[in-house]
């Protein structure tokens, strides 16, 4: 028969412990129940799994760790982040109140600091300046060696990425690939101003 006891743990330590380990699920449940998500997600009839029980009896949890956060059930979410490599966790703590999470699989939600933000923030700059027209240069160099990808640039891409980004290819291939962080020109944030009254309306 499998028992729920350490080995060599007296009943003292497997009381003190028990007790600990319901307090935690009962932390974790009701800061899921509390959640905005969870709380649509058990009231939309389009979600028929989601419901009060359901939540009690495996609630959605946070598991953190250095660089990012996967949401979901505690088993499917150490399940997908067992071969991760987000530095130190994971830690697993409650869901807070505003965490958006999708209702069917897992969510990632990366920390602003981590390489894997700057990575997939990177890219997505590097994208938008080049526009629709060389855009696809960002996969392509992320996709191939710099051997490859040096070797079928055309005169008239490597000049784009010239003139655009005012670097070379080989440095434009190390920044697509993430070796390499670029200062890139933020983007343009617009702004409306109040001006005031019209008083030609008047």
């Amino acid at each position: 028969m499998r028992s729920l006891r350490f080995v060599g743990e007296s009943d003292a330590e497997f009381q003190a412990r028990a007790i600990q380990a319901g307090h935690i699920a009962k932390l974790l449940v009701e800061a899921c129940l509390a959640n905005g998500c969870v709380q649509a997600y058990v009231a939309d009839p389009a979600f028929p799994t989601w419901t009060a029980e359901s939540v009690r009896v495996s609630p959605t949890v946070r598991v953190e760790y250095e660089q990012a956060i996967a949401i979901g059930d505690l088993g499917s979410c150490l399940s997908a982040t067992q071969t991760k490599h987000w530095g130190d966790g994971p830690w697993v703590t409650p869901l807070e109140p505003d965490d958006e999470f999708d209702p069917d699989r897992v969510t990632y939600v990366y920390r602003s600091s981590s390489v894997y933000n700057r990575r997939f923030e990177q890219r997505q700059r590097l994208k938008e300046l080049l526009g629709r027209r060389w855009r696809p240069l960002v996969a392509a160099a992320k996709r191939r060696t710099k051997t490859v990808f040096l070797e079928h640039l055309t005169q008239e891409q490597a000049d784009a990425i010239r003139r655009i980004l005012s670097i070379g290819p080989e440095q434009f291939w190390r920044a697509s690939q993430a070796r390499e962080f670029l200062d890139l020109p933020p983007r343009l944030v617009q702004r409306e101003f109040d001006f005031g009254e019209d008083v030609s309306s008047q």
